[in-house]
């Protein structure tokens, strides 16, 4: 029984509807000059790489919330919480930089064929046109996570295009929204990037494609002319081959990388290692080389000239079917041009790489990407994630040790141990800490650098003619060690040792410190209360008033500096600070004497 499939049958329902067979047929068929080629394939390899930047985008704007309290969050939420939402995140993020290359890559053999000229002059500036808009997708869809790394870059960008003469701050203004970043800013290049972009885009894509398949392809002067090939399916199948290396290649960056890196939120008050993304670091390399007045040469006037010659380059090379060696006088800006942008593009990344005070940065800045994961899988509250990470003991106690400590004392990197004048406080309270005291006061790293130098003797060695002095044992070190490693909070390994140490202590002692507020002198010496000494307790009141009896006392600080001719030795930092920074601090010096992390 003969008859047609259900499926010709509602190809045929659809097509007398339609007429796809013949839209179909009309694509399908097209004649390719000088036989199909690799070298055609990067229109093909863009439409697929736009079309995954569409839907992937649309994915993310499923999740995205642009506003300054809300932007970081949600893209973290995306990357963590939605359902394949760091894949999605990957293929947009590495995505942009494929679309870039190949379009750079479809540039370069579109000039190098000569498909610029006559009668193609209309899509080479079509071309040009989206090549802009895709600067122009990267650029503002840079900002939108609203993280450190796009906030920075961006606002160079911005700096940048403000330094245009005559209209350059009506620009920067008009697309900050106001004088300074805000969530108007955002909201705005949200706009651009989802909006007028893509719109343009559109436009310009469906214009370049119309005027492509009127005039068909350009082969190199080599090509047999008299050869022919239709679209379909040699050229087609070139195109599906390219096609499938580039999605695979993004789909692998995604993957490796487990989607799209996300700093820190961003913080206007920070210092953060600002560098553009790679397609824009040739030119931030070479605003290095150019100062003063020949900056503006730099971010304006080659950009404007290398526009302007592209744009010029059918209407300067006119002569039809001429070979490439005849038109290198033509092409060999755009040669100078992508080698001299590879160049500072490798140079910017191997100075960085060279760059100790730029890695050291770029290591601050990804653990402070680390801290606000971890803060953020925790929960981000309404305040917004800048609120958290201000909030954060573990980089709130670091910002308040940088501001009010580090001029002195040396703890978890920060601080000078040059500059010293306090002892350092790295491993302070521990056992081995306490053992290297009683062995040497004076050591640069304890009280060598403090007023205090002289006053205290080694427990450990006696002064040449000293007769009284009694050196305690190495056993004794240790008990008294682990007495006072537990009054600061450190686990107790010896139960019995820690009390032969407390025993020792108030017989050895006391004659300088206080224990619970007593001591032989009454009071009156100079040394620090030593109950609950290095604990959280008594580090939080030596911070708010080290010459109160809970720690050192008023006569301790003024004989430490009527002796040495010096200042007092520790500042009070009660009514300068909040209560709750100040408890905060404490925490901090306490757990990062340790190692530790709060």
């Amino acid at each position: 029984m003969s008859g047609k499939s259900k499926l010709a049958k509602v190809g045929d329902w659809l097509d007398e509807r339609t007429g796809f067979r013949a839209l179909l047929g009309h694509a399908l068929d097209e004649p390719v000059r000088g036989g199909a080629r690799y070298a055609y394939v990067f229109g093909s390899v863009l439409t697929v790489g736009f079309a995954m930047q569409v839907a992937t985008g649309l994915g993310l704007m499923t999740g995205y919330s642009p506003s300054t309290q809300t932007a970081w969050s949600s893209v973290h939420w995306l990357s963590t919480q939605m359902a394949g939402g760091w894949l999605v995140r990957g293929l947009h993020h590495f995505g942009a930089s494929a679309v870039v290359i190949v379009l750079g890559l479809h540039l370069l053999q579109t000039a190098l064929f000569g498909a610029y000229k006559k009668p193609r002059e209309l899509n080479w500036l079509l071309g040009l046109g989206l090549f802009g808009v895709t600067l122009g997708f990267a650029l503002t869809g840079y900002l939108l996570p609203w993280d450190q790394k796009g906030y920075w870059a961006t606002k160079v960008a911005t700096n940048i295009a403000g330094t245009i003469p005559g209209i350059g701050p009506r620009l920067q203004a008009l697309a900050l929204g106001g004088s300074d970043y805000s969530s108007l800013t955002l909201t705005r290049f949200y706009a651009l990037h989802v909006g007028v972009l893509p719109l343009t885009a559109l436009f310009l894509f469906g214009a370049h494609i119309a005027l492509f398949r009127k005039h068909g392809v350009t082969p190199p002067a080599s090509a047999d002319l008299k050869k022919r090939d239709s679209f379909f399916p040699k050229q087609l199948g070139k195109d599906v081959v390219a096609a499938a290396i580039f999605v695979a290649a993004v789909f692998y960056l995604a993957y490796r990388s487990h989607g799209a890196p996300l700093d820190a939120p961003a913080d206007p008050a920070s210092e953060y290692p600002a560098r553009p993304e790679w397609y824009f670091l040739s030119l931030f390399e070479l605003l290095k080389y150019l100062h003063g007045p020949l900056e503006l040469l730099g971010t304006v006037g080659l950009p404007t000239i290398a526009g302007a010659y592209l744009a010029a380059l059918p209407f300067v090379d006119k002569k039809p079917g001429a070979p490439l060696t005849a038109r290198l006088k033509f092409l060999a800006p755009l040669a100078v041009g992508a080698v001299g942008a590879v160049g500072l593009t490798l140079s910017a990344q191997s100075k960085d790489a060279r760059d100790k005070s730029f890695q050291e940065a770029r290591v601050k800045a990804d653990a402070e990407a680390a801290r606000a994961h971890a803060l953020a899988a925790r929960g981000i509250g309404p305040e917004g994630p800048l609120a958290m990470m201000k909030n954060d003991p573990e980089a709130r106690g670091a910002a308040l040790f940088g501001k009010h400590c580090a001029s002195c004392h040396v703890l978890a990197g920060l601080g000078s141990p040059k500059d010293a004048s306090a002892p350092a406080l790295d491993g302070w309270g521990t056992e081995a800490w306490v053992v290297g005291l009683l062995d040497d006061p004076d050591h640069e790293a304890r009280f060598g650098k403090t007023p205090f130098k002289g006053m205290m003797p080694s427990m450990t060695r006696c002064k040449p003619g000293d007769a009284a002095c009694k050196p305690m044992s190495p056993d004794d070190v240790k008990a008294v060690a682990s007495f006072l490693a537990s009054q600061a909070g450190e686990p107790v390994t010896d139960a019995a040792r820690a009390r032969a140490g407390e025993s020792i202590a108030k017989t050895r002692c006391t004659a300088c410190h206080l224990f619970r507020g007593e001591g032989d002198d009454g009071g009156e010496g100079t040394a620090p209360e030593l109950a609950a000494w290095g604990s959280i307790p008594w580090i939080r009141a030596q911070i708010d008033d080290p010459s109160s009896r809970a720690t050192y006392r008023e006569k301790a600080l003024t004989h430490g500096a009527e002796v040495k001719g010096g200042p007092k030795p520790m500042p009070k930092l009660g009514g300068q600070i909040a209560p709750a920074d100040v408890d905060l601090l404490a925490r901090w010096v306490h757990a990062k004497a340790r190692g530790q992390k709060l």
